[in-house]
């Protein structure tokens, strides 16, 4: 069943949506029971129209009436077809297509013999496990070859006719994204992969390719990893999503790229509001002359184990502004069947003059039918016409609203998914939207050693949140790693000193957890909240941009992870947060819209909106925190758009670690308990139950961290963070 959002909540998780200037598409379903990952266009009947070509059918145009093309092997519950990449093999002149795979660890060509038999398989080789592959001319011959992205492997083919030749490539290009495109500038495409790129020699087929790790991508890369000049600086820059966890970014080529001496790159991140990027396209969206970024979320590569597999799919464009430097994002398709699983396409399908996106994944083949030339005058679909996202009982997260508006039971994941999906757009309610990527300026970060003790180094930093808006943070960073660690982001409690307290430089000694941490060898961040310690914000002078200051804080938080990421001593994939207090709930806030966050501890953070002072909510409404509470919804627990117990269900599945003491008189501990019970249940659905994935501790005491529940709380990220 299609998922659909009001178009009020639509806007307010994405204020950019629809605006003049959009690219808009208009959503075609072509087989919603299809389970295939990859398509392709293709005029199988010969009658001039490009035809669909996905898996074990294809579609004829123009009313993609769905008919057989060939027998595809099953295995282990999925179809061997992990991509459909046109080329004309046998020379006959139509196009066959080539099929690179994991679970059978074969490449195969299809060979076209029309639309009136069975498209026979041909099989190349079987080197072992395939993400999927991508066609380019690797050795400059003018003829296309086939580069797979193996996992144990590293290899490229070309042929002659039905003659097939392998040529290894070096082994350390295996494993997950690889990318083709000229490097150096040199003339020479080289081949990119997750750990740097290779060389070619003179002689492309024979000669040995030089590895170059000038850098260190995600280890879940984007098939393709781009190689495209962003900035049109004249040299290669590279683009890549996360197949398997959130985000995408670019590598900016900076110095001399003619030397590996001179050739220097810069990390930026792109937007972290999406998961499983698994591939990316390069396409004219627009007839501008220059390329957006097209990316959808895979539908379940992992069957639910990855960071938000369950949240509605999307499709997604992004361009560059060489002024800002900053991206526009612009939202073609959400919360439908539509996605980008392995092998989707950029093409001309109905011969108008503008790119459509064909997008197969495993919930259904769709595609996206570009309105910048057309003639029928087709309405852009949004999928968000007429639900309201209004909930009678925030405290209950057992219910969605379904894609008729009516409340219904949380039966799947998915279910929970489009829930996570409402959550934010309530928290954006009360909070002001979150920024998107036109916001996330370069970090331009500057850092001042200023003392080195037995276990870590502290550095002054500072870096870019936004146009004119810097994050001052401490930084503590262990002596003697040997590998990548594990990273925190130390939050503090309402106190003059801010940062300066979690790091030991004054305040309480139960609230040094960053010191703490950093003696344990986890890298630590520690940023002012906005308007405490170095950080001086005027928050009615930014109100045009700020709602509120949790909202900032939010966004100072997700830069700061941001800030975490360009580390090299850094593992991105076990990056946490903790927090006290004012720190406790900005953690949780934090998780709930960053799934970078791979673990939370929050103590005294929170309790349900009811139980806090009887249901005063003034505490929570001043500049600092959410004056919309008060001006919109008049300190009342009954109309606020979003409760903790839904913050919790947002962060489901990750682990939470609750310090919630039975004698605090800021957070009631009733409040802390209902909202653990009712989050339970999400996280049972959404099959998560590892290291006690919500662990709630109620010491005898108040307002406080005391010392054995941040040993408990140390150990228990040990766990979550392995």
């Amino acid at each position: 069943m299609r998922c659909l959002l009001s178009v009020l909540a639509l806007l307010l998780i994405h204020p950019k949506l629809n605006v003049a200037g959009d690219l808009n598409f208009h959503h075609h379903d072509i087989n919603l029971d299809s389970t295939f990952p990859a398509a392709a266009a293709i005029d199988v009947n010969q009658d001039g129209r490009l035809d669909i070509v996905s898996g074990g059918w294809w579609y004829e145009a123009p009313s993609w009436q769905k008919r057989f093309l060939r027998e595809v092997q099953e295995i282990r519950g999925r179809y061997d077809d992990y991509s459909n990449l046109p080329l004309d093999v046998n020379g006959d002149g139509r196009l066959d297509f080539i099929s690179a795979n994991y679970r059978s660890e074969s490449i195969f060509w299809i060979e076209n013999v029309g639309s009136e038999g069975e498209w026979p398989t041909h099989k190349v080789a079987t080197p072992g496990h395939m993400e999927t592959g991508r066609l380019y001319d690797i050795d400059g011959d003018g003829r296309i070859d086939v580069l797979p992205a193996g996992k144990e492997f590293a290899a490229w083919w070309s042929f002659d006719s039905d003659t097939w030749a392998r040529h290894d490539l070096p082994i350390q290009l295996a494993g997950h994204g690889i990318g083709f495109g000229d490097i150096d500038g040199d003339g020479r495409g080289d081949v990119i992969g997750d750990k740097g790129w290779a060389k070619p020699p003179e002689d492309r087929v024979n000669g040995r390719w030089e590895w170059q790790p000038e850098f260190v991508l995600h280890r879940d890369a984007s098939v393709p990893i781009l190689v495209h000049d962003v900035d049109r600086d004249g040299d290669a820059d590279i683009i890549w999503g996360r197949g398997h966890r959130t985000g995408l970014y670019w590598l900016e080529q900076t110095g001399n790229s003619k030397t590996a001496s001179g050739r220097l790159w810069q990390m930026h991140v792109i937007d972290t509001e999406w998961s499983q990027l698994h591939t990316l396209l390069l396409a004219d969206l627009d007839n501008d002359g220059r390329d957006e970024i097209v990316t959808g979320k895979r539908y379940l590569g992992h069957d639910g184990k990855d960071p938000g597999e369950y949240d509605p799919m999307v499709v997604l464009a992004y361009q560059f502004d060489e002024q800002s430097r900053t991206w526009r994002r612009h939202i073609l398709d959400w919360g439908s069947r539509a996605g980008m699983d392995l092998d989707p396409k950029a093409v001309d399908l109905d011969a108008d003059g503008d790119v459509d996106l064909l997008c197969p994944t495993r919930g259904g083949l769709c595609l996206l039918e570009n309105l910048h030339v057309n003639e029928t005058e087709l309405p852009a679909t949004s999928h968000a016409e007429g639900l309201s996202i209004e909930y009678p009982d925030h405290t209950d997260v057992s219910v969605v609203r379904d894609a008729s508006g009516e409340l219904k039971a949380i039966e799947t994941p998915d279910d929970a998914g489009l829930r996570r999906a409402h959550i934010l757009a309530g928290m954006q309610q009360a909070m002001g939207p979150l920024p998107g990527p036109e916001l996330r300026v370069p970090l331009n970060a500057q850092r001042e050693l200023v003392e080195e003790s037995e276990q870590y180094r502290r550095y002054r930093v500072t870096f870019a949140a936004a146009p004119d808006e810097r994050v001052f943070a401490w930084l503590l960073m262990p002596n003697d790693l040997t590998e990548r660690a594990s990273a925190m982001l130390c939050l503090h409690q309402t106190v003059r000193i801010g940062k300066d307290e979690p790091v030991g430089l004054g305040g309480k000694p139960n609230l040094r957890y960053a010191h703490e941490l950093a003696n344990r060898g986890y890298v630590c961040l520690a940023p002012d909240y906005p308007s405490f310690g170095e950080d001086t914000f005027d928050f009615e002078a930014a109100a045009d941009r700020w709602q509120s200051g949790s909202m900032k804080a939010i966004w100072n938080n997700i830069r700061s992870v941001d800030y975490l990421e360009t580390l090299p001593e850094v593992n991105p994939d076990r990056i946490g947060v903790i927090g006290h207090s004012l720190g406790g709930h900005n953690a949780l806030f934090t998780a709930a819209f960053d799934q970078r966050l791979n673990a939370v501890v929050t103590s005294c953070g929170f309790t349900e909106f009811h139980q806090y002072y009887g249901g005063d909510l003034k505490g929570w409404t001043s500049l600092r925190y959410m004056p919309r509470i008060a001006s919109e919804y008049g300190n009342d627990p009954d109309r606020v758009p979003f409760d903790f117990q839904e913050v919790l269900a947002a962060i489901a599945p990750r682990p939470i670690f609750i310090n919630a003491p039975i004698e605090d008189s800021n957070f009631e501990i009733k409040g802390v308990r209902s909202a653990v019970q009712a989050v339970e249940p999400v996280y049972d659905r959404l099959r998560s139950r590892d290291y006690q994935a919500v662990r709630l501790e109620t010491p005898n005491v108040g307002h406080d961290f005391p010392t054995d529940i941040r040993e408990a709380a140390y150990k228990w990220l040990g766990e979550a963070l392995r």
